[in-house]
């Protein structure tokens, strides 16, 4: 069976050599003799088979037998090999541990001088490990590796499969977007292990509560998407709704904790909302997006309105980003007063958007800036206008006081943001002193203990650090007394009715009195009449602003403004109070356009 020459030194090189293959290849060897009878087998067959060459040689091949395969598998494979010499095919073996496993089997006729077969020579590849890689090549393609349930990708191709099928049929199929409220706290509070576990659980949750008819998958973070396919109206959605809501007002035990679980549901049905996946998709998620801002468990189905209100944030967006290109961003200042010296004590920056067709309202473009994370760039540029203004205000020999300014969430836990801002003081030249910074108690409490990081980072610069709308929040005297910050800011929507309602009231008087026991300052927003007035500095608030005051100013006007209003401008203020009912500048809305509401 071996090729010999004339050569004796060049016939034992070959045998070396094919016997070096035979030993070392990572297939599996057999050499049977023309009676099927075992003659040989190499290190492979072993590693594969588990058989040693003592255990097998004189044996049968049906010593690995699987019994997968009928007599007419094993028939066909004796005739081609007969009529043919060779065969090749996926085939079924049984391990030594009697563990059934496919191989890839190439089996081939030796034939002697006289023609006829001496030897047949099988070589085999084990498949199972190919098999179990195919496997998890198709598991991690089409599911989602923490739930098991559908990823993206495979929804999204059932989707359009499905209505394909209910075009054909006339029918409707409800999508539904589902999200989990709050579940970054979660996450930030118990830990990512804990998060995982939760979307394990409501994976199964959800599809339990769905239905078999249902599909459910996770599309992403604590996203799912479940269609029902057998739907017969929005009615009958709704009734499938309420039941997932009300199932999630019990508790979810995990890991210990119990955890009251709320979550936002949006609702695109085919043919109604869009005719393919990627427009019932998109109109879902818009319809979630309205659903989570009550906060709570709701639902929300998709409806033209909708539509229209996500196209218009669209263009919205598109003119934030070409609006930040032409600068058509500008800032304003509003004074603050100290109530005792009743003296400027400085301002409030605060941003605003000119565009060619008129004013957009912060109210209207911060939430998207954040949203979209515009608000990076964008607080860039107001802590360069900023740091600027300040700069050209000393250099013209005018004392501005502080100017604060506020500072998004996101930009709060951006890791460069105390290199950023140092470089832009030192680039200007102005003395971190000048400049204050606002942050509100949502946006410390996003992550804590890298706010107290940040937060210390900016005092040790010399900045001044204001929580921003205090009493809005969380409140909480135990992170509070953990802070390195100098003053609290009273929000506007206590002092509107300070003086009628007495909870608002006895809030204010707690707010200075925990800022006194805390040695803080106080400083009160949204101040518009002289009794407002009064009631503060008579319970001993440092510091107001407000248009009783003033409304933000441009930066040329701003000095200006100081100089004119005199040693005293609360007693000027006071005087005016008695000749008019209200000041000129004064309105109900408190036109503040903050850079962070």
């Amino acid at each position: 069976m071996f090729f010999f020459c004339d050569d004796p030194a060049r016939t034992r090189r070959y045998i070396q050599i094919i016997k070096a293959v035979f030993d070392n290849t990572v297939e599996g060897i057999m050499i049977t003799d023309a009676n099927s009878v075992i003659q040989m087998v190499n290190a492979a067959f072993t590693a594969i088979t588990g058989y040693s060459s003592a255990e097998v040689v004189g044996s049968s091949p049906r010593i690995l037998k699987s019994d997968r395969h009928s007599a007419d598998f094993y028939k066909d494979f004796w005739m081609r090999l007969v009529n043919e010499g060779h065969w090749e095919g996926e085939i079924w073996n049984r391990r030594k541990t009697g563990e059934v496993y496919p191989e890839w089997m190439v089996c081939t006729a030796v034939y002697g001088e006289d023609g006829a077969p001496e030897h047949y020579i099988s070589v085999f590849n084990d498949l199972s490990e190919v098999r179990f890689k195919d496997a998890q090549l198709e598991l991690r393609s089409n599911f989602d590796f923490l739930t098991g349930l559908p990823n993206k990708d495979a929804f999204r191709s059932r989707l359009q499969g499905e209505i394909a099928s209910k075009s054909t049929e006339n029918k409707r199929l409800a999508l539904l977007v589902f999200d989990i409220n709050r579940f970054k706290n979660i996450n930030d509070s118990l830990g990512h292990y804990v998060g995982d576990v939760l979307l394990k659980q409501m994976g199964d949750f959800l599809t339990e509560c769905a239905g078999s008819a249902a599909l459910v998958s996770r599309i992403g973070a604590d996203d799912f998407y479940i269609m029902l396919t057998d739907v017969e109206s929005p009615e009958e959605v709704a009734s499938r709704v309420k039941k997932i809501i009300a199932c999630l007002a019990e508790p979810m035990e995990i890991e210990g904790y119990r955890l009251f679980i709320s979550a936002s549901i949006g609702i695109s049905v085919f043919p109604d909302d869009g005719a393919d996946a990627e427009e019932l998709i998109k109109r879902a998620d818009i319809a979630m997006g309205k659903a989570k801002e009550s906060g709570i468990s709701s639902f929300r189905f998709f409806t033209e309105e909708l539509g229209v209100s996500a196209s218009l944030k669209l263009s919205l967006e598109n003119a934030l980003r070409e609006g930040m290109d032409r600068n058509e961003f500008f800032m304003t200042y509003q004074p603050k007063y100290c109530v005792r010296s009743s003296d400027f004590s400085g301002a409030e920056a605060l941003l605003r958007w000119e565009r060619p067709d008129g004013v957009v309202l912060p109210s209207d473009f911060i939430p998207l800036a954040e949203e979209t994370g515009l608000i990076l760039p964008l607080g860039e540029m107001v802590f360069r206008k900023v740091i600027c203004q300040i700069a050209r205000w000393r250099e013209s020999g005018m004392f501005m006081g502080e100017v604060a300014v506020n500072l998004s969430t996101r930009q709060f836990h951006q890791s460069a943001l105390l290199h950023r801002i140092k470089s832009l003081l030192d680039e200007y030249g102005v003395p971190p002193s000048s400049l204050g910074i606002e942050i509100t108690e949502s946006g410390i409490m996003d992550n804590l203990m890298d706010s107290i990081k940040t937060l210390s980072g900016l005092k040790e610069l010399g900045m001044t650090i204001y929580i921003d709308d205090f009493g809005t929040g969380y409140s909480s005297l135990n992170y509070l007394k953990r802070l390195p910050i100098d003053a609290l800011k009273i929000d506007k929507s206590f002092i509107d009715n300070v003086l009628e309602d007495v909870n608002d009231s006895a809030i204010v008087k707690a707010v200075i009195g925990i800022a006194r026991s805390l040695s803080l300052r106080v400083v009160a927003e949204g101040v518009e009449t002289v009794e407002q007035l009064e009631f503060l500095r008579q319970n001993g608030c440092d510091e107001i602003q407000g248009y009783l005051l003033s409304r933000p100013l441009p930066c040329e006007a701003l000095p200006e403004f100081i100089k004119t209003r005199g040693p005293d401008p609360f007693l000027r203020i006071v005087d005016h109070a008695h000749t008019a009912e209200r000041p000129d500048s004064l309105c109900c809305n408190d036109g503040r356009g903050r850079f962070l509401s």
